[in-house]
């Protein structure tokens, strides 16, 4: 049986890992392939637990993707900047500070900050891929897209959420069920793409650090160093590149629904190394975030979280959506002269 021939694609060709002696965060791996079995589980939530609570940032390697299909997304992930003419990408621009929507394009020089604007372009589609009108150049791609975001929804997302229900004494589906794919919410494959900086005075940091607004995030490791993560400690180091490895970090979502047991870390990403510094750095992230309506109140029936304590942000019958939480997020972020959003009295800042 032949395999289907696949559209041509024009390649991007990455970043050669840099030399620079940098200091690296030591991230706990789970190995995804040990998640088949009881005892595989039992031990990975166990990982989870340790990883998150030390820093909120973990690999994950054997997760299922070859390099050669990782490296084809990341192909893929290219062509909405680089195959797409500049003049055609507004039509299809997200409505951010409007509506909170981060659907389709986020321009560069979208954002400002400190009178600099920004030198990243990002395009954002739904994971129903046939939801949205999309360029011309991204059409033939789309069963290839559709594929990626399930890959990533039930193979990476639902297993990690697994393990973080198991590591809080739950039933292992307590987080699986909130995050549906039919369900109304902004779960979605987000290609991201930095261009070096040229623009004078520009601050070497390409995005303020901050907190994700969903529950958990899938970034795809990528070479050019530029991601760093604000320890328990307060102090920045950054993140190593592992080839065909995932970096998995809790957000804003996660924090509320285990009241605080597990914390969303800040991060950043700054202007790339010297012998880095003349590429673009290209992203495939795969955002999760709970359905819509799910109200951000912690899990109080986890015996963990009874015994441990539970860090209340707001009454239960406060707390937002997941949707509301997301979109006030989002209309926020990027604004000049807005350094931190307070949503039903909850402050959220931005980090140098």
């Amino acid at each position: 049986m032949t395999s289907p021939t696949l559209p041509n694609v024009q390649h991007y060709e990455p970043a050669p890992p840099t030399k620079a002696n940098l200091e690296y965060v030591d991230l706990a791996v789970i190995d995804f392939s040990k998640a088949a079995t009881e005892e595989g589980r039992a031990e990975l939530a166990d990982k989870v637990k340790e990883g998150l609570h030390n820093h909120g940032f973990l690999y994950i390697v054997n997760h299922g993707y070859k390099q050669e299909e990782t490296t084809r997304m990341f192909d893929i992930g290219d062509v909405p900047f680089s195959c797409v003419p500049d003049n055609e990408k507004p039509k299809y621009a997200a409505k951010m500070f409007e509506a909170g929507s981060e659907e389709g394009y986020k321009l560069r020089k979208y954002w400002v900050r400190d009178g600099i604007p920004d030198q990243l372009e990002q395009y954002c589609p739904n994971r129903h891929v046939n939801k949205l009108e999309h360029p011309e150049a991204l059409l033939p791609l789309l069963p290839e897209i559709d594929k990626f975001c399930k890959f990533n929804h039930f193979h990476v997302l639902n297993n990690i959420l697994r393990l973080i229900a198991r590591s809080l004494e739950l039933p292992e589906d307590t987080l699986v069920n909130k995050h549906n794919w039919d369900a109304p919410s902004e779960t979605a494959v987000r290609f991201l793409k930095y261009f070096p900086s040229t623009e004078e005075g520009a601050t070497d940091h390409l995005l303020q650090g901050h907190t994700d607004f969903g529950t958990v995030t899938v970034l795809w490791s990528q070479p050019v160093a530029g991601l760093q993560i604000q320890t328990r400690e307060g102090e920045w180091r950054w993140i190593c590149h592992m080839d065909n490895a995932l970096v998995i970090n809790v957000g804003d979502g996660i924090e509320f629904l285990t009241g605080g047991y597990y914390k969303a870390t800040i991060h950043r990403v700054v202007q790339p190394v010297e012998d880095q510094r003349q590429y673009t750095r290209l992203g495939v992230i795969y955002f999760g975030r709970a359905d819509d309506d799910v109200k951000l109140m912690p899990m109080a029936e986890s015996p963990v979280l009874q015994r441990e304590g539970i860090e209340r942000r707001w009454d239960d019958n406060q707390a937002p959506t997941m949707e509301r939480w997301g979109k006030e997020r989002a209309i926020a972020y990027g604004k000049q002269g807005v350094n931190e959003v307070n949503i039903n009295g909850v402050s959220v800042g931005y980090h140098d």
